[in-house]
This record gives structure tokens, C-alpha cells and sequence, in this order.
């Protein structure tokens, strides 16, 4: 779980989604950063979808809604329960062994990349085949959100991959 809180900010004010219609204008307003500080939105712009809407340590979800303010006790049930759902995920989806810098790597990225992209990826489907050092590769491809490359995905994406690294590593090194 410390990869993932080091990976978020607590946000403790349901905010929109950075790929969403909302966040690009205003993002192109330069009123982005103001509204992670929470600013109010300007309402002519409250028309535009912010979803999936997002607080606390990234939950998002229909329980998390324009306006709403988020106690810390919410942000950490919300955590917790997001990560239990992520390892669940690689619990099922993943066939191969894991150690454990692995597996927390993957709970990291399927937390931010959701359930639906890991069943699908290239990087599920390498690992499962035995392919360590192809799935390896895999994790900076996870570096957009709405088509857009952000540094802090690139920054996410290599803490993750190296982590991935370490284990895959001390697994050859044991074998």
C-alpha cells in the first residue's frame, strides 16, 4: 500500500478527472493546479463531464461526486478497500508465481490502471506466458491518460517497474 500512497495525493475534495472534458479546459484555462488546491469550478464550466471523479488517495467511483468533501478516515477505508480489489485482481488474473516486490508492483498499477486495462494487457498476457522481461517492458507503455503522456505516470510507471525488477531478479538469482 506505500507504493500506491506515495504514487497519490491525498485530496481530502471530489476533483475531476485529469483526461476528462472538464479537466482539459481547465487545464487550458490555466485553472487546473487552482482547483487541485480547491478552487471552486467556474460554473460555465460545469456542464463539461469531470468523470470519473476522484478523491481521497485516487478513489474514484459513483460514490465520489462534485462538491463532496472527504474526511481522512473515508480517504484510508477507501484505500484500503481500492487495494484489496487490485490484489484481488492479480490474485486471479495473474498464473505465474510471484514474489512479493512483484506482486506489490502489480497491485500498484492495476490501483491505477484499472481491472478492465490489466485483464487485457500485453503485459498480463507476457507474464502469464513466462515472458518476465517482456512484461517488464510493458509498464511504460501505461504512461496516458486521456492520450496524453503525463510525468507523473512516466514517474509511477518506473517506480513500479523497478520494483517489478527487484523481484524478478532475486527470483532468477534463487532459481
Amino acid at each position: 500500500m506505500s507504493l500506491t500512497e506515495n504514487a497519490e495525493t491525498l485530496v481530502l475534495f471530489a476533483y475531476p478527472d485529469p483526461a476528462s472534458p472538464l479537466a482539459k479546459s481547465l487545464q487550458s484555462r490555466g485553472l487546473w493546479q487552482r482547483t487541485l488546491q480547491g478552487s471552486p469550478i467556474p460554473a460555465d464550466l460545469l456542464s463539461l463531464s469531470g468523470a470519473p471523479w476522484t478523491g481521497g488517495w485516487g478513489h474514484t467511483g459513483p460514490d465520489v461526486h462534485y462538491g463532496m468533501v472527504i474526511t481522512r478516515d473515508m480517504a484510508v477505508d477507501w484505500l484500503r478497500a481500492d487495494v484489496r480489489g487490485a490484489e484481488a485482481v492479480v490474485k486471479r488474473d495473474v498464473k505465474v508465481a510471484l514474489n512479493q516486490e512483484e506482486y506489490d508492483a502489480l497491485v500498484d498499477l492495476v490501483f491505477n490502471i484499472g481491472s478492465g486495462n490489466f485483464d487485457t494487457s500485453t503485459l498480463l498476457r507476457k507474464l502469464n506466458a513466462g515472458d518476465t522481461d517482456g512484461a517488464i517492458a510493458e509498464f511504460a507503455r501505461w504512461n496516458m491518460a486521456g492520450g496524453v503522456v503525463l510525468a507523473g505516470l512516466v514517474k509511477r510507471r518506473e517506480a513500479e517497474r523497478a520494483l517489478f525488477q527487484i523481484g524478478a531478479n532475486h527470483a532468477r538469482v534463487a532459481a
